[in-house]
């Protein structure tokens, strides 16, 4: 007989994991925003190239969807979550940002859940895991072993209750 378990409880034992390993404060290779600001920004005059790199990163994103959860691993067969963002960057825009969820959450400028905007990085409590905001209240997120790549709401359930804010790398002059 074969036991069958649902997409919410693997998600909810993803959140006890991602909430467990926040707890404990272990973090690799802390960065402070004064260290990393300059090298985590990409810059433009151009409201429209702005506009354009954000949705490439949101295409990376999302065409990941399905690829395994593997704990390290930045891409192109399998991801995990910090992995999925550091890849998404790197193929749409050539920028490489630190690689930790821990680091990336200390480098990268936060807006709020009301100013965010396609391409920002969704922060989850405890900074254990980071997703991409793809729009529409979507993100795409390497969520774990059971579920790998997923593109789900932003606004509800587990997410809704672990998202905190969002960060912005590319911005407009």
């Amino acid at each position: 007989m074969t036991s069958t378990i649902s997409t919410t409880t693997k998600r909810a034992t993803a959140g006890a994991l991602v909430a467990g390993i926040a707890a404990t404060g272990f973090a690799f290779n802390p960065v402070t925003v004064t260290e990393a600001s300059a090298a985590t920004k990409i810059r433009t005059t151009s409201f429209q190239r702005a506009e354009v790199l954000r949705e490439r990163i949101a295409d990376v994103a999302k065409s990941q969807k399905g690829e395994r959860y593997v704990l390290g691993s930045t891409g192109p067969n399998a991801f995990d979550c910090s992995g999925l963002v550091v890849y998404s960057y790197k193929k749409a825009t050539g920028k490489t940002l630190p690689r930790t969820s821990y680091s990336q959450s200390g480098a990268i400028e936060h807006v709020s859940k009301k100013n965010r905007k396609v391409g920002d990085i969704a922060f989850f409590r405890g900074n254990g895991h980071v997703g991409i905001y793809i729009g529409q209240g979507r993100i795409a997120q390497a969520l774990n072993p059971g579920v790998g790549v997923v593109v789900d709401r932003a606004d509800s359930g587990w997410n809704r209750r672990m998202i905190y804010g969002y960060g912005r790398v590319i911005r407009t002059k």
